[in-house]
C-alpha cells in the first residue's frame, strides 16, 4: 500500500458507525444549543433552503421557497459534510478529481438525483433521515420507506447492469488499489483513464463555476442573510426569518459550532470508508446471495470485486448496526429516563389523548403539519424515488455530500439536479401536501406504541430493539470472516482496500482455482462496462 499513517489511509468499516451514531446523538441531545428539540438528523430540507437562498441572492426571487417554511437558511451540517471530506482528502494527498465514468454514467446520475431530491419531499426525509434515524427511533413511516426504497435500489441496479455501469459501483475509489486493478485488466480498474485530463474536463469546469458561485453566496448570506422572507410578507424583520438563525454571528455560533461538528462527523465517515445508506440497506439483502454464489452473482448483477468482497464481510451492515446501537440507545435514554418522545413520531389526536393519559407522556408538535401526517401512497412513492435515486446517483444524499467535498464529479453533479428535483413539490405544495397528509394508514408512528400501551412496555420494546441490534452486528462480524476467510480482528481492525488485497492472497495461496475464476471473470466485466 503506498500510504501509511492514520490519516493517509481509509478506516475500517465500523468506524463509520461510530462518527454516524455520534452525530445523531450530538443531535439529538444538544442542538439547538441551550434548548434542544431532541431530533434525529435531517438535511433535505436545509438543502431546499441553501438553495432557495442561492436564487433569492440571484434573482430576487424563488421556485423553492413557496411556503414560510421553505424560506432561504443555511444548513451548516451540509457545509460541515463537505468540509469534512475535502480537508481529508488533502491530509491523504489525494481528492478524487482523477475518477472518471462514463457519458452515460453522468445521465444516470443527474436522474437519480432530480428522482431522490423528489422523493425527499413525498416521503418526507431522505434515507439519512429514515434510516439512521428513523430505524434507531423506531418510526414505523421509515420502516415503510426504506424497506419500499431497498427493493426500488435493488430495481436500480438491474437497470444499470442493461448498460454496462455496475461495474464502476465502488465503496470508494483509492488511486493505489485501482491502479493494482487496472494491470490485472479487473473491472475494478475502469475508474482510472491515464488520458483523462480533469482540468480540460468542460463538465468538470462548468460544476467548478457553479460550486464557486454557490459559495460566495453561501458567504454572503451568512454574513449578512436574506431579506427575500421580507418581501412575501412571512416577516418583518430579518431578525424574524429563517435565516436569522444561522447566520454567523456570536449569538449564533455555537450552533454553526455544533452542526459543523455533527456534518463533518457525517463527512469523515463517507471519506474514510465510503459508507452510503444504499449500501447498508443492500447488503443485508445481497451479502448472502453472493456468498451462496459469489461467480454467478458476478455475472448476473456486473458487480466488481471490491465491492464483491465488503457485501460478502457484511461491512455496510455492521456500519448500520453500530450506528443503530448507538443513536437509539441516545434515543431510548432520552424516552426511558427523561420521557423526551423524539420529535418525528406522527399520532392522531385520539391516540395521542389516550397516549397521554395512560403514559402521560405526549407526542411533541413540531410545528410542520406535513410531519403530523403520513400516507401509505406516498411513503411508498417517495421510498421508491429515494431507492431509485440514490442507485442511479451511486450514492445516498449524506454520501454525496461527502463525495462533494472529495471532488467527486457525480459528487458536483447531483447540486443542479437536487434544485430541479425540488420543483415538483414546491410548485405544486398543497396538491402533494394533501396526498401526503389525506390517508393516514396508522394511528402513530412510534411502533412500540402500536403494541405496548404502558410507557413501561414500551421501554421493554425499545431495550430489546437495541439487543437486536448487538445480536446483529455480531451475527454480521462472524458471517462476515467466514464468507471471505479473514479473521474477526480483521475485519476490526483493516480496511476496505486491505481486506480486498488479503482475502485474494488467501484464495491465491489457498484456491487457486477459484483465483483464477475470479481473474477471469473480473477482467470480463471489465470488457462489458460501458466505455468512458
Amino acid at each position: 500500500m503506498s500510504k501509511t499513517g492514520w490519516l493517509g489511509k481509509q478506516w475500517p468499516w465500523w468506524t463509520a458507525g461510530v462518527m454516524t451514531g455520534l452525530a445523531e446523538a450530538i443531535n439529538y441531545w444538544f442542538i439547538p444549543y441551550g434548548h434542544p428539540k431532541h431530533k434525529f438528523i435531517g438535511v433535505t430540507s436545509g438543502m431546499a433552503r441553501m438553495l432557495a437562498g442561492l436564487e433569492a441572492r440571484l434573482f430576487g426571487r424563488s421556485l423553492i421557497a413557496t411556503k414560510p417554511d421553505y424560506q432561504p437558511s443555511i444548513q451548516w451540517i451540509i457545509i460541515g459534510a463537505l468540509l469534512a471530506g475535502l480537508v481529508l482528502v488533502w491530509l491523504e494527498g489525494e481528492t478524487r478529481t482523477w475518477v472518471r465514468y462514463p457519458k452515460t454514467f453522468y445521465v444516470f446520475t443527474a436522474l437519480g438525483a432530480f428522482m431522490f431530491a423528489w422523493g425527499t419531499r413525498v416521503a418526507g426525509g431522505c434515507t439519512l433521515h429514515h434510516l439512521l434515524g428513523g430505524w434507531s427511533a423506531l418510526n414505523v413511516k421509515s420502516f415503510v420507506v426504506m424497506i419500499t426504497a431497498t427493493i426500488a435500489a435493488a430495481i436500480g441496479i438491474a437497470i444499470m447492469s442493461k448498460f454496462g455501469l455496475v461495474q464502476y459501483f465502488k465503496s470508494q475509489e483509492t488511486k493505489w488499489y485501482v491502479e493494482e486493478a487496472k494491470k490485472r485488466g479487473w473491472a475494478d480498474g475502469l475508474t482510472l483513464d491515464d488520458s483523462y485530463n480533469p482540468n480540460r474536463d468542460w463538465l468538470r469546469l462548468a460544476l467548478y463555476a457553479f460550486w464557486a458561485i454557490f459559495a460566495i453566496v453561501i458567504v454572503i448570506n451568512a454574513i449578512f442573510g436574506v431579506d427575500y422572507a421580507i418581501k412575501m410578507g412571512w416577516a418583518d424583520s430579518l431578525a424574524k426569518t429563517k435565516m436569522a438563525g444561522v447566520m454567523i454571528n456570536a449569538k449564533n455560533l455555537p450552533n454553526i459550532v455544533l452542526w459543523l461538528i455533527v456534518g463533518g462527523l457525517l463527512g469523515a465517515s463517507v471519506a474514510k470508508t465510503g459508507i452510503g445508506t444504499e449500501c447498508a440497506v443492500l447488503n443485508a439483502e445481497m451479502g448472502p446471495m453472493i456468498a451462496r454464489d459469489e461467480l454467478g452473482f458476478a455475472k448476473k448483477w456486473k458487480m466488481p470485486y471490491s465491492l464483491r468482497t465488503i457485501f460478502m464481510a457484511m461491512q455496510p451492515f455492521t456500519a448500520l448496526a453500530v450506528h443503530i446501537i448507538i443513536a437509539s440507545t441516545a434515543f431510548f435514554i432520552g424516552f426511558a429516563v427523561f420521557g423526551i418522545m423524539e420529535g418525528h413520531h406522527w399520532a392522531t389526536e385520539s391516540f395521542a389523548e389516550a397516549y397521554a393519559a395512560a403514559t402521560g407522556l405526549e407526542f411533541h408538535h413540531t410545528g410542520v403539519a406535513i410531519r403530523e401526517m403520513t400516507s401509505l401512497p406516498m411513503d411508498l412513492f417517495g421510498g421508491f424515488l429515494l431507492g431509485m435515486g440514490t442507485v442511479f446517483m451511486l450514492g445516498c444524499e449524506f454520501r454525496n455530500y461527502g463525495r462533494t467535498g472529495m471532488l467527486y464529479i457525480t459528487g458536483l453533479l447531483i447540486w443542479p439536479f437536487f434544485y430541479l428535483g425540488y420543483l415538483p413539490y414546491t410548485l405544486a405544495r398543497d396538491f402533494w401536501d394533501g396526498l401526503m397528509g389525506g390517508y393516514p394508514y396508522t394511528d402513530t408512528t412510534f411502533l412500540p406504541a402500536m403494541i405496548a400501551k404502558s410507557y413501561t412496555g414500551q421501554i421493554v420494546i425499545w431495550l430489546l430493539w437495541i439487543l437486536l441490534w448487538v445480536g446483529l452486528l455480531v451475527f454480521a462480524l462472524r458471517t462476515g470472516s467466514k464468507a471471505i476467510g479473514v479473521s474477526i480482528k480483521d475485519l476490526l481492525t483493516k480496511n476496505s482496500e486491505e481486506l480486498y488485497m488479503l482475502r485474494l492472497e488467501r484464495l491465491e495461496r489457498e484456491n487457486p482455482e477459484l483465483a483464477k475464476r475470479i481473474d477471469e471473470v473480473e477482467r470480463k466485466l471489465a470488457s462489458q462496462a460501458a466505455p468512458l
